[in-house]
Order: structure tokens, then C-alpha cells, then sequence
């Protein structure tokens, strides 16, 4: 019996990915500092993969736009497919695969860590998650949250970390919900954050509305993880933290707008925006007018 060469790569590292897809992302999330997912997105001529395993649970996006006949070969059984249309592959971590494809096609891939995965339940659970491949599916929730991404990422992540983890939480929630072999209920039965806890992130938030704020720096505070904290806090407060976090930043430019006596620019920053534009769009999705209507009131 001949032995595989197989290699265990780390997606979020970009050398290693190159082994396995060799052209170059055209839109990539590793300089973001997010925790827990990788995205990144490609227009890949054909091409047959090494194989190999990854450290990270991957999900592959194809682009609507895109057609293309693939296969694949996952842990040992092979598949031959049509695939494009916006359709989904789920890999599990650790598994030995191969694909190829015969034209040219874009698609995206996420990887998200195992960590992330198992603190999605891990208060509900006491094992680690196990995930069923999956080949082309149609899922519009991946598809929105793939999107969002990579808007995030285009538009020069304006939005800070907050955003991009809790887009990552969100697929991992999704992929316990509907591709674990075991299927929690995810319905979180605790009352949310103490009165103590609750006051002790805010507070936190409030005084750090220029930095730019992970999950990880708010749940340390109060020492649950991640995806524990992000349940617990909106069900205290009814939005996410990061909907939370945008709320105060625009209440902070709203006091110092009415002020009128600095410029819309330097109070983008003094609140946490990124620039003016970033503050002009927060903005008038939560008010409705701009900073300088506002201003001028």
C-alpha cells in the first residue's frame, strides 16, 4: 500500500495557503486581526490541489457568476460535481482532501477555527463538535455573512474588529446549527449579564470608544468566551456589542456636534471613526441626518 503525501496547512497563515491555492487573493482578511476567521476570495485559473488537511473548518463560496465542473476527493471518497451558482462546500478540519476544477471561477474561503466552533456550545455541550462534509449546497445565510466580509474587507474595515468577529461568530453558529453531526439547541437559557457585568463592559466601551475593540477585550473583562459573552450581552441589552458600540459613538459626536465648535472631522476620530465618511454613514442610519445637518440644528 502506497502512503499519501498529505500536509496539515494553517489557512490563516498566508505562505501556507499559497501551497494549496498558488495565485494570489484578491481580497484577504489577514491584515485585519480578527479572530477566529479567515477570509479570502479568488479568481483562480483550473487547478488540482495538493493533498492536504487544514487546521481550520473551511467553507467554499462560489461566486453567482461562476459554472464549472469539480472534484473531489474527501477522506478517501472521491465526488464529481457540477458546482457555481453562489453554492457551498463545507470541509471539516483535520480531513484529508483534494479538489480540481476545469476553468477559470472565483470563490471565497472561510476558515474558522475549531476553538470558535466548540465555544459556540461548549456551554451546552461537553464535546467537541463534529462537522458533516458538505458539496454545493445552497445556503443564503453563509452567502449574506460571506458577503458582508467581504465588504468589510474592500472597504478598508471601517468598522473595526468588533464586526468581523461577530460576522465570524455568527457562521460558526451557523455551521453547529446545521452541519454538526449533533445539533445543539443554541437557545441560551440564562437571564444575560449581571447587573455588574453589564455595567463593567459599558463602562469599558464607553471609556475606549476610540480603540478599536475585539469580543476577545470584552469578554476577558468578565472572563467568559467569546460567543458565551456575545449571547449573554444582547440578550441583556437586546442588540450586539458591536450595534452597541456604533450607538455610543454616535451619541458622543451628537454632544460634541452640538458644541459647534469642531470640526465634523476631528470628531470622527475623537469618537472611534475611522474618517468623516465613515461617521457620515453611521450616522444617518441611526439618526437619519447627517453630522452636518445635525450640527446645524
Amino acid at each position: 500500500m502506497v502512503n499519501r503525501a498529505t500536509f496539515t496547512l494553517d489557512f490563516t497563515n498566508q505562505q501556507e495557503a499559497a501551497r494549496v491555492l498558488p495565485h494570489s487573493p484578491l481580497v484577504a482578511s489577514y491584515h485585519t486581526g480578527w479572530k477566529g476567521v479567515t477570509f479570502t476570495h479568488y479568481c483562480h485559473p483550473p487547478h488540482k490541489t495538493m493533498e492536504h488537511s487544514l487546521l481550520q473548518h473551511s467553507r467554499v463560496i462560489t461566486d453567482p457568476k461562476s459554472y464549472f465542473k469539480a472534484e473531489r476527493c474527501l477522506d478517501g471518497k472521491f465526488k464529481h460535481y457540477t458546482h457555481g451558482n453562489g453554492r457551498i462546500d463545507v470541509i471539516p478540519a483535520f480531513l484529508d482532501h483534494w479538489t480540481n476544477w476545469n476553468r477559470k471561477v472565483e470563490f471565497s474561503v472561510i476558515a474558522i477555527s475549531p476553538t470558535l466552533i466548540n465555544q459556540t456550545t461548549q456551554e451546552l455541550m461537553q464535546r467537541e463538535i463534529e462537522l458533516i462534509p458538505q458539496f454545493a449546497i445552497d445556503d443564503p445565510v453563509i452567502q449574506q455573512l460571506a458577503h458582508a466580509l467581504k465588504l468589510e474587507i474592500q472597504t478598508g474595515c471601517l468598522s473595526g474588529r468588533l464586526y468581523g468577529e461577530s460576522l465570524g461568530t455568527a457562521l460558526a453558529a451557523r455551521l453547529v446549527q446545521n452541519y454538526a453531526v449533533s445539533k445543539p439547541s443554541l437557545k441560551f437559557k440564562s437571564s444575560g449579564l449581571s447587573r455588574s457585568q453589564l455595567e463593567r463592559v459599558i463602562d469599558y466601551m464607553k471609556a475606549n470608544l476610540t480603540q478599536d475593540l475585539s469580543i476577545l477585550d470584552l469578554a476577558t473583562l468578565i472572563k467568559m468566551s467569546e460567543s458565551h459573552f456575545s449571547r449573554s450581552f444582547k440578550q441583556s441589552v437586546g442588540i450586539s456589542p458591536y450595534q452597541y458600540l456604533m450607538q455610543q459613538r454616535v451619541e458622543r459626536a451628537k454632544q460634541l456636534l452640538e458644541q459647534k465648535s469642531t470640526a465634523i472631522s476631528t470628531i470622527a476620530l475623537d469618537c472611534g471613526f475611522a474618517n468623516q465618511t465613515h461617521l457620515t454613514k453611521v450616522f444617518r442610519q441611526m439618526t437619519g441626518v447627517t453630522p452636518k445637518a445635525y450640527q446645524k440644528q
